[in-house]
């Protein structure tokens, strides 16, 4: 299992650091969010700078237009539900998911979860969960990315990329990359993965580096994008490349075509930052230390301040994700030592709790009408759980 891997001492120095679909399902892109609506004009409040004002109340998945990477992308709101901030009944998915889940994505009629064996889809009509055809014997898938009609995921403990059409479906997975072996082992672990047209990104921490490949195989060994630094988050638009280096507390960036020579930051985190989104020309991130949760246009000057949706130390932020109204982010583990779902409209600081429970909430993802989430306590072996409820009316 995951937890249980002799991970290297670069790697063992960072984390000490911080703290039944079927291949017909029409997948929801995850790195291209349709255009639409309010999230645009939030995004100018967004680049205001400045912080908001929420100090004690503060993870893909994916979904999104733009929404390149992350763990949740933007996704269009719908008729709302007949319950309110606070009082949405929550669920858990039924099935057995395997253990230690990691990656999630939604489609329009399954939640796909990465359990380090293979991708789990699970029905949202409460039809059996299995095992997606053909992501089953090819490693420990831990993080999942949509584009182009292509589920990709990556390997917890090498360098192998992995992909499979989904639309025209199949059941034969495409070997998209390796990321080259100069004398080490690679590991992946927390690195994440992202997808925009034609190629995939992703991130190792052994070696800390930033990679990416075409997404039809054509190439046996990734392109390094960047190195050095910890990388862990990242997500794509069409223009750029963003990632998160955790013990900088940076979103650092480079141009894609061409490749940028140098890496720009982009955006000083307040804390340590892991999941980063894009998501309608604004990037999100999370901080698990300071339980920050902030956010930058991506035409924004490179000095400008990001917007502060929260700070608060006594929450460990995990996952964001977002719709066209609101950003919405886990907490691992708040002061009282229990998980939370938590919410705040784009560009502004009202954050609100939607739902609290048992700690370790983990990686989130939305749809339409419902919020998603995992447990994951990243110490142990643990069964795989989902957890749905729906987005409030309020």
């Amino acid at each position: 299992m995951h937890s249980k891997i002799a991970l290297p001492p670069a790697l063992l120095a960072l984390m000490a650091a911080g703290a039944g679909c079927n291949l017909i399902f029409g997948i929801e892109p995850g790195t291209e969010a349709p255009a639409s609506s309010s999230s645009t004009a939030a995004s100018a409040a967004s680049g205001s700078g400045g912080s908001a004002a929420s100090t004690s109340s503060s993870g893909g998945g994916g979904a999104g237009g733009d929404a390149g990477g992350g763990a949740g992308g933007a996704m269009p709101s719908c008729a709302p539900s007949s319950c309110t901030a606070g009082s949405c009944p929550v669920t858990q998915m039924p099935g057995d998911l395997g253990m230690n889940p990691k990656g999630m994505a939604v489609t329009e009629d399954a939640v796909l979860l990465a359990n380090g064996e293979a991708i789990i889809a699970i029905p949202k009509d409460g039809g059996a969960a299995r095992a997606l055809p053909g992501t089953l014997g090819f490693g420990d898938a831990s993080w999942v990315t949509y584009s182009g009609g292509q589920l990709s995921w990556n390997n917890w403990s090498n360098g192998n990329v992995l992909g499979i059409p989904i639309d025209p479906p199949s059941s034969s997975p495409i070997q998209i990359a390796e990321v080259p072996q100069e004398g080490g082992q690679v590991y992946p672990s927390y690195g994440r993965i992202a997808s925009f047209g034609d190629s995939v990104y992703w991130v190792t921490q052994v070696p800390q580096a930033v990679w990416r490949a075409r997404a039809d195989g054509s190439q046996r060994l990734a392109e390094q994008v960047a190195s050095g630094g910890n990388p862990m988050g990242i997500a794509v638009d069409a223009t750029h490349v963003y990632w998160s280096d955790y013990l900088a507390s940076q979103i650092l960036r480079k141009t894609k075509e061409p490749l940028g020579a140098t890496a720009e930051v982009f955006a000083e985190a307040n804390g340590n930052p892991t999941e980063v989104l894009v998501a309608k020309g604004v990037v999100y991130w999370v901080t698990d230390n300071t339980g920050a949760v902030q956010s930058k246009p991506t035409d924004a000057a490179l000095d400008d301040p990001p917007f502060t949706y929260t700070v608060d130390s006594q929450a460990v932020a995990k996952s964001v994700a977002v719709d066209d109204e609101f950003v919405y982010w886990t907490v691992q583990e708040n002061g009282q030592g229990q998980g939370e779902v938590r919410r705040a409209h784009i560009g502004m600081g009202d954050m609100t709790t939607l739902t609290t429970g048992q700690p370790y909430f983990f990686e989130i993802a939305i749809d339409c009408g419902s919020i998603y989430w995992t447990l994951n306590n990243l110490e142990g072996d643990e069964e795989a759980v989902v957890f749905t409820m729906p987005k409030p009316s309020n």
